[in-house]
């Protein structure tokens, strides 16, 4: 009797400890709520790597299917509407890269050249702004300011700068440059950028920002000091400065006046051949970058969906490692990732769950903000700039 009163007071201790135990297993793995005291200099000034995609674009340049669209009604001539263009991509079951290749093929078969290509996707990617621009004053050296930031007359960059902020307000691309602005004053910046975006418009912008602040305060007027470098191939050193490295090419407005094109055309991965080349190449610039600065910092990815291949490929071939590492000091689970993902936080907590464990073999873990108007306030936060 007494043997079986012990059984019944032992069972409902084992089943608590059974749920305590799967309860620490649901929250081995925690989000980073990037506007948290918490989360406060979670990334540690020169030990953090920004890398951005094309989301903090979005509503400036076209998205992928816009320009795949776009490209394709140019190449062969055709007036394809939304609806019929989207039909054909869900009928073949093409990705994107493809039809932009279909149409870089088409060129090739007319006998033009890959300069006239990349001519048309820079027209594609400065397409809203320029259309933005139209039947404005500044539509006449607007493409003159983009192209050479540095040179452009002083009255000209503080109108382009107001434009662009005031024609695309709350974008994530300009909340960035003025978060890493504001991280570098304050001795908090990223050890580097990395973007995957073709076009310049972050470091564009960056430098117009600090142009115009320094004009509009006080003398004497020269210019001011460029804490951030634009680097589109290997050549490029940034020496002390804070790179923005552009994996897979840039390809920047060109203006006739401006002899310096800040771009790397002839780099660029844009086309489904290009990215199968990098795939199936070892060692390649951008992948070396990449590594490099993953292996060696806290990632912050920003305006990705995280469905890149190559990405995933690189960022599971680094935590493959480090397990390796731990296991060798005895550690037998699965560490908290210390990369960073930020997404807006879903609203069902299912797919929070989905959301945290999703990219645990990659290393990395979301971190939440309330809606895509607190990138800059996120990004201070976790480098504690603020």
């Amino acid at each position: 009797m007494h043997n079986m009163e012990g059984i019944i007071m032992e069972f409902p201790m084992a089943q608590n400890k059974t749920l305590e135990k799967e309860k620490t297993e649901k929250e081995k793995w925690r989000a980073v709520y990037c506007d948290s005291v918490k989360f406060k200099g979670y990334l540690a000034p020169k030990s953090w790597t920004l890398c951005v995609g094309a989301g903090i674009s979005k509503g400036i340049v076209p998205d992928w299917h816009n320009l795949a669209h776009h490209v394709v009604n140019s190449a062969y001539n055709l007036s394809l509407n939304d609806d019929e263009f989207q039909k054909i991509v869900s009928e073949t079951g093409w990705s994107l890269d493809s039809w932009i290749q279909a149409a870089a093929n088409k060129f090739q078969a007319d006998g033009r050249e890959s300069a006239d290509f990349k001519s048309l996707i820079e027209s594609q990617i400065y397409s809203i702004i320029r259309s933005k621009a139209t039947g404005m004053g500044l539509s006449r050296y607007l493409i003159q300011v983009l192209s050479d930031p540095h040179s452009a007359p002083r009255d000209r960059v503080i109108e382009i700068c107001d434009f662009l902020e005031n024609t695309f307000s709350g974008s994530s691309l300009f909340q960035t440059g003025r978060a890493l602005i504001q991280c570098e004053k304050s001795g908090t910046a990223p050890k580097a950028v990395l973007t995957f975006n073709a076009d310049t418009l972050l470091e564009t912008y960056i430098n117009l920002n600090l142009r115009r602040t320094h004009y509009l305060g006080p003398g004497p007027y020269g210019h001011p000091e460029f804490p951030f470098v634009q680097v589109t191939r290997p050549v490029i050193k940034s020496g002390n400065n804070i790179p923005i490295i552009h994996c897979h090419g840039a390809i920047a407005p060109k203006d006739t006046g401006v002899h310096r094109h800040r771009d790397s055309r002839d780099r660029l991965i844009f086309l489904e051949q290009e990215y199968l080349d990098m795939a199936s190449s070892r060692a390649s610039w951008g992948e070396s970058q990449f590594l490099f600065h993953a292996h060696s910092t806290k990632m912050v990815f920003l305006g990705l969906s995280m469905a890149d291949s190559n990405i995933r490929k690189w960022m599971n071939g680094i935590n493959i490692e480090k397990s390796r590492d731990l296991q060798l000091f005895g550690y037998e689970g699965i560490p908290n990732p210390h990369h960073v993902w930020i997404k807006p936080e879903p609203a069902a907590p299912q797919m929070k769950q989905v959301y945290l464990l999703s990219l645990l073999h990659l290393g990395v873990r979301p971190g939440w903000i309330k809606s895509w108007r607190d990138v800059e306030t996120a990004l201070l936060n976790l480098s504690s700039a603020i």
